[in-house]
């Protein structure tokens, strides 16, 4: 009895606490179970240092002498425009500002904005942590999307000044297409209506969610066919004619009708070398030069066609086998859901959004909402946090 440590029980106690502590956290971080109760504190977190980020910083965004002069009558979309420039964005963006220019109690004080972007902001969270734990459910060759991947979208700075701070429209666009996504994994017949719908509205707040289509293209004739595909692509065309219908109608003018697509979409705009962040390295000719807007456009379609050869679909047979069956059958699928894993939707719509950045011809700041909540999603998928994580 005399050669006891009579230390060691308590030793012995605190090494199991210890255990206890370990196992918690990695559950936490790592175990499906939990993924919900990590969210539900990170989302609290982010709640909670947005509150702050408002109390201490007020701004407000360039939109609203735009909204003036749509309110004040004006239909030609050519001749809208504010100090930051002419209208270069589609309808839906319009009328939510307008909507925000007449429900707020004033456009001097904007803290009521920005209690209404913080909505925007963690609904967008909670968005992104949905599309992460749908990618997860058991599937072929599918995999857990541990919740450590949610915690690097709580550390963006940059993410809670664009959306608390400069109230862009951005985040908007990234919210209701976030929301399609979720509605395009639900899937069935009823959620690639939706999920389109949603599209749509996205696109109908910024461009940007051009970047997408070659994605949902893709994915439309894999799940849907191609009488699918068509539906689906009918039912987004139709929407961008629904939404800025006033201003079609306001007058009997074709003209009209050429303003606003020529401005809401205007491909051919050239960006200011002064705002573009990706672009930097080279002069300011070479900036604005045709010759490398053609490059970049030719690049863009070279590494999309390559992705969409290769990369998109993930079954025997690959490419061509989806295209042989999607031909000889129109009305019913080109693949078989249940060989293609759970996280195969995000990571086509993801990966074509990435391309699209690749090759864009400028990116300014605000435009880190475009990617910020996807890349954990592409780095674990790709292979590049060494998808160890979890074993």
């Amino acid at each position: 009895m005399s050669g006891q440590n009579p230390s060691s029980p308590a030793l012995g106690q605190r090494k199991g606490l210890v255990s206890h502590g370990v196992d918690l956290v990695r559950a936490l971080f790592f175990d499906r179970r939990y993924f919900w109760h990590t969210a539900f504190l990170l989302f609290l977190g982010e709640a909670a240092l947005s509150l702050l980020v408002i109390w201490k910083i007020p701004y407000w965004p360039a939109y609203m002498q735009q909204v003036d002069m749509f309110l004040a009558g004006e239909r030609d979309y050519s001749k809208i425009e504010g100090e930051t420039g002419p209208l270069v964005y589609p309808a839906l963006h319009l009328y939510i500002y307008t909507a925000f220019h007449r429900l707020l109690p004033s456009i001097e004080n904007v803290r009521p904005a920005q209690f209404v972007f913080l909505v925007f902001y963690l609904a967008t969270f909670l968005a992104v942590c949905t599309i992460y734990y749908l990618a997860g459910r058991p599937s072929n060759g599918g995999r857990h999307f541990p919740q450590v991947l949610l915690i690097p979208l709580t550390l963006s700075k940059r993410a809670h000044s664009i959306f608390l701070l400069r109230l862009f429209n951005d985040p908007i666009a990234m919210l209701i297409f976030y929301l399609s996504v979720i509605a395009f994994q639900i899937g069935g017949r009823k959620g690639w209506r939706l999920g389109c719908v949603l599209f749509s509205l996205a696109l109908g707040v910024k461009m940007n969610i051009l970047n997408f289509l070659p994605g949902l293209l893709v994915l439309l004739f894999q799940y849907r066919g191609i009488v699918g595909t068509m539906e689906g692509l009918s039912i987004i065309g139709l929407i961008q004619f629904i939404l800025p219908a006033p201003f079609f109608f306001a007058k009997s003018d074709p003209h009209l009708l050429k303003a606003y697509f020529t401005s809401a979409f205007d491909f051919s705009r050239q960006f200011l070398y002064e705002w573009t962040v990706n672009w930097r390295f080279i002069s300011e000719e070479a900036f604005l030069s045709r010759e490398r807007a053609v490059a970049l456009l030719a690049g863009h379609l070279t590494v999309l066609g390559l992705f969409a050869a290769f990369k998109w679909s993930p079954v025997p047979g690959g490419t061509l086998k989806v295209l042989q069956k999607g031909f000889s059958n129109p009305l019913n699928q080109a693949l078989e859901v249940s060989q293609v894993p759970a996280y195969h939707i995000p990571l086509v719509l993801f990966s074509a959004n990435l391309i699209g950045m690749l090759f864009a011809r400028s990116l300014h700041y605000q435009f880190h909402s475009w990617y910020f909540h996807q890349l954990p999603f592409l780095l674990y998928s790709g292979a590049g946090w060494g998808n160890t994580l979890t074993r």
